[in-house]
């Protein structure tokens, strides 16, 4: 129904970066992960500069279902760059090469998010899979699920705390 809704919007002459992200969430919804990840890479394209992480991290987020971390890092790393107080990137980034198989990059990216003036209350707001259940596509949920046991990153965690 919702992805009816925003097909109707689009027919009327809708089409903004909020649609589009909607969109994606939808598609999302129905597991057809290449369908939202054009969504997504769309809402980008049309979003003002202070919503733009939003779609470009569930684009980040579709490509890890999709299997594809190293594109998925791409996004991130963008995010970051652009907009360095989107929390969740640092987050993302973790799960991304968690995925790739590189522990200390995980854990560089946990002590990234534990770092600066807020970063103990990220820390511990991002200390279990929690803050990323509803949020987060099934196989990034699963990766940060799995590299919040690495021991390096709960030391990280661990050390952001104190």
């Amino acid at each position: 129904e919702a992805l009816s809704a925003t097909e109707r919007a689009e027919a009327l002459g809708a089409a903004d970066g909020i649609l589009l992200n909607s969109r994606g969430n939808a598609l999302g919804l129905l597991q057809r992960w290449g369908e939202a990840r054009a969504a997504y890479a769309a809402a980008t394209t049309l979003s003002p500069r202070d919503f733009e992480s939003i779609p470009r991290s569930n684009e980040a987020l579709a490509l890890m279902q999709l299997e594809e971390p190293a594109q998925a890092e791409a996004l991130v790393r963008r995010i970051m760059r652009r907009d360095p107080n989107f929390v969740d990137a640092f987050a993302l980034l973790a799960a991304v090469r968690w995925m790739q198989g590189d522990p200390g990059g995980t854990a560089r990216a946990i002590a990234q998010l534990c770092g600066g003036g807020d970063g103990r209350m990220w820390c511990a707001r991002y200390s279990t899979e929690q803050v990323v259940l509803g949020r987060w596509t099934p196989r990034a949920v699963e990766a940060y699920r799995e590299l919040l046991k690495e021991k390096s990153v709960q030391l990280e965690l661990k050390n952001g705390l104190i």
